[in-house]
């Protein structure tokens, strides 16, 4: 398959020849190795697996890549007594086989799940791609939480400042205006975490002094002053990837391999977070889905969705209305609910643990379908 293919030549090396054709969907795991020693280890216990191996030799990086066919391991082949390496294997294996469970600790109390929940989306905005100027009053805002709420929505995101493509930055000042008196109005009187979709760390920890249980960061934590905020007010963060800015992300996205290439976004920026010394069981991941991305892009995102599995953090995936579906359809805006329910079904059955959403009611009955069908 080109997308295993393409892994391969991200690390400058060519595939095993009589794999190349088999390799037609993977698992892909990634660590760093200390020493040639360790990497010689890991090389030998991979191909003791069954799997393949390659290492990428730079003068800064040794950076190992793990193939394993889909199917052909299960973590119980997993023998974790052999040390370090042989543990690194099988915890990777263990996080892609994982079901789709979701457990972080809130202010109070903490939010868990073994199937896909719903982020309820409420903008607050003038311009945002779907609803734009929909909710910008604060009575049609806060109606639509508590609706939200009785059709299920798990979770309601709360954002001040659209960042469809083409979007200028929204002045700080006018995003808290915007959110600041919703936040106030509903937090208290729902019994829904509320979080807050921002990029900027003022207005998290203004939403925070108002009891805000999680930051939904579409910049992924570039604000690094967005980690302070977290670990002080010990919230959650949706951590996720977007290319360049709003502004320009969509004038040439382009990558090596797109869900490679965004693997490794979330690795470097996890480790960032964990540096700033926010603790890595409370970061959900989010590939960005329009952030920066064809339809292509999208479409194979959600196709290789597991291959982030071993990354051991829960996946939120945002399809809502994006407008990949129309362009995939060719038709218009009537056929955007059903094919964001499809792309929703497609998310949940590859393991996102919540779907971010406009249509809570409908979006909810298709995910308890999907989880019904998987056991959850």
């Amino acid at each position: 398959m080109l997308e295993a293919q393409a892994e391969w030549r991200r690390f400058a090396v060519q595939p095993p020849v009589e794999r190349a054709e088999d390799l037609w969907q993977s698992i892909f795991l990634y660590a760093e190795a200390r020493s040639e020693k360790e990497l010689e280890k890991v090389a030998f216990l991979t191909e003791e697996l069954g799997g393949d191996v390659a290492a990428c030799h730079s003068e800064n990086l040794k950076r190992i890549m793990l193939v394993f066919e889909l199917g052909l391991l299960r973590p119980s082949s997993c023998v974790v007594d052999e040390g370090t390496s042989y543990d690194l294997i099988a915890q990777a294996l263990a996080n892609f086989h994982a079901r789709k469970s979701f457990h972080v600790r809130l202010p109070r109390g903490e939010l868990r799940s073994e199937g896909t929940l719903v982020m309820g989306v409420l903008n607050v905005t003038p311009d945002s791609f779907s609803d734009g100027g929909r909710y910008l009053k604060k009575e049609e805002a806060v109606k639509r939480a508590f609706q939200m709420a009785e059709e299920g929505a798990d979770i309601i995101d709360v954002g001040g400042e659209s960042t469809r493509p083409g979007s200028a930055e929204t002045s700080q000042k006018e995003e808290k205006a915007r959110v600041m008196p919703v936040l106030e109005d509903i937090i208290p009187s729902l019994d829904v975490p509320v979080s807050i979709d921002t990029r900027h760390h003022a207005v998290a920890e203004a939403a925070a002094n108002l009891g805000v249980s999680m930051i939904n960061d579409v910049s992924g934590l570039r604000d690094a002053r967005m980690v302070r905020v977290a670990i002080e007010r010990e919230l959650p963060v949706v951590l996720m990837h977007m290319l360049g800015d709003p502004k320009t992300m969509q004038l040439s996205p382009d990558y090596q391999d797109v869900v490679g290439d965004i693997l490794l976004f979330f690795q470097e920026r996890i480790e960032v977070a964990k540096k700033g010394g926010l603790d890595e069981r409370q970061i959900v991941l989010d590939p960005g889905i329009g952030f920066g991305k064809t339809v292509g892009h999208n479409l194979e995102i959600l196709r290789r969705l597991p291959e982030y599995r071993c990354l051991g953090r829960p996946l939120l995936v945002g399809v809502s209305r994006k407008s990949f579906i129309r362009k995939s359809l060719g038709e218009e805006e009537a056929s955007l609910l059903q094919g964001s329910l499809a792309m929703a079904a497609a998310a949940a059955m590859n393991g996102a643990s919540i779907l971010r959403a406009h249509d809570v009611q409908e979006t909810k009955q298709v995910l308890r379908m999907i989880d019904s069908v998987q056991g959850v």
